[in-house]
């Protein structure tokens, strides 16, 4: 019999899309069934949807960013980038956006006053009325427009988001087409047509807190707290306001109605260990492993080969909704590192999926 553990992993699993049978589908449902995958890497989107999708192909993300743009890159939950749908979006700014103006961006205070910030934040809407541009392409235009090449216009137009975040929570900016391997930003209203957000926050926040439990679940509303960046509290008033569309079971938080049924082992053959046996190799910054402040799918013994220093988190082999090792790519080449021996089952798939994300690389 299973132990707990390994059937709360395996429903993990499940709801992650990792089970044995790759779904159908393309990248844009599943970034609405993930709520966006994290993209601070550019190669990230691509790899966690060929861990999940039948069809995905090398390519696929940026299509639906720069072509249909159904995709768009921002950032949303926790501060960081994600590629998200486009039609996510207003939830995403309603939900998050209090977080942002009253938690996240103190920081830039503590650098710049809230007269530069939106100074800063009128020249870049100013340039971008023109067109697309690269950061270091708004920041020259800014320094112009304002007579200034102070350190703080530099501060507000750094890698890491300054004024661009500022301008994306609040619905204004977000990543545009590439140019020369170079990002691009856009305002909103000359990217996309997405129709006008009215929600009351807080309602948002409890529809992002339903669709988060229906991929990464089971959870607690302190793992919500943690990959969505909004303080438990916030959190623990989306879950009242869900009333009863939210089951507790075992402790943990499901979606009413979705057949998750207890946490507790499964004798039952069609149980979800049924599904979920498969190996699968994720990419560095998966979904999969940032949606959970209490990591129950990585031995303990394993965790800082896992969360690295510096923020820093390392691809990822899977099995049965477990971690089992790393790995990483040099070139085109996956080599990867078991945390100890496996089945000769497990084996025979690792090196199958070895072979099939090196030919995958091969052809990006």
């Amino acid at each position: 019999m299973r132990d707990a553990r390994c059937v709360q992993c395996e429903r993990y699993a499940q709801n992650q899309w990792l089970g044995r049978e790759r779904r159908t589908g393309g990248v844009v449902e599943l970034a609405r069934h993930l709520v966006g995958i994290q993209s601070q890497l550019r190669t990230t989107p691509d790899l966690a949807a060929r861990a999940r999708l039948a069809g995905a192909r090398p390519g696929d993300v940026r299509r639906e960013l720069e072509e249909t743009r159904r995709l768009v890159r921002t950032w949303t939950v926790r501060g960081t980038l994600h590629v998200v749908a486009a039609e996510d979006l207003p939830l995403l700014w309603r939900a998050l956006r209090p977080e942002w103006e009253s938690r996240w961006s103190k920081y830039l205070d503590k650098h710049v006053t809230r007269v530069q910030r939106e100074a800063a934040a009128a020249a870049c809407l100013q340039i971008l009325a023109r067109g697309p541009a690269t950061r270091a392409e708004l920041l020259e235009g800014a320094q112009q427009i304002l007579g200034c090449r102070d350190e703080w216009v530099a501060y507000l137009f750094s890698s890491w988001g300054g004024v661009l975040k500022d301008l994306a929570y609040a619905g204004r900016v977000v990543y545009g087409p590439e140019r020369d391997g170079e990002v691009q930003f856009v305002r909103t209203e000359d990217w996309l047509d997405l129709p006008v957000a009215d929600m009351d926050p807080d309602d948002a926040l409890a529809v992002l807190l339903e669709r988060y439990l229906r991929a990464y679940s089971p959870a607690r509303i302190q793992d919500f707290a943690h990959w969505s960046g909004v303080s438990v509290r916030r959190a623990r008033e989306a879950l009242t306001r869900l009333g009863g569309r939210v089951a507790v079971r075992d402790g943990w938080l499901v979606p009413e109605g979705e057949g998750g049924g207890s946490c507790a082992p499964d004798r039952q053959a069609g149980g979800p260990g049924a599904d979920a046996g498969c190996v699968r190799l994720l990419p560095k910054f998966d979904p999969f492993l940032l949606a959970h402040a209490d990591k129950f799918y990585l031995d303990e013994d394993h965790y800082k080969a896992v969360f690295r220093a510096a923020a820093d988190v390392a691809a990822v082999i899977l099995s049965g909704g477990r971690v089992i090792g790393t790995w990483r790519a040099e070139g085109s080449r996956v080599v990867p590192a078991l945390f100890g021996p496996v089945d000769d089952a497990a084996a025979a798939e690792l090196a199958q999926e070895v072979e099939a994300v090196s030919a995958w690389l091969r052809q990006g």
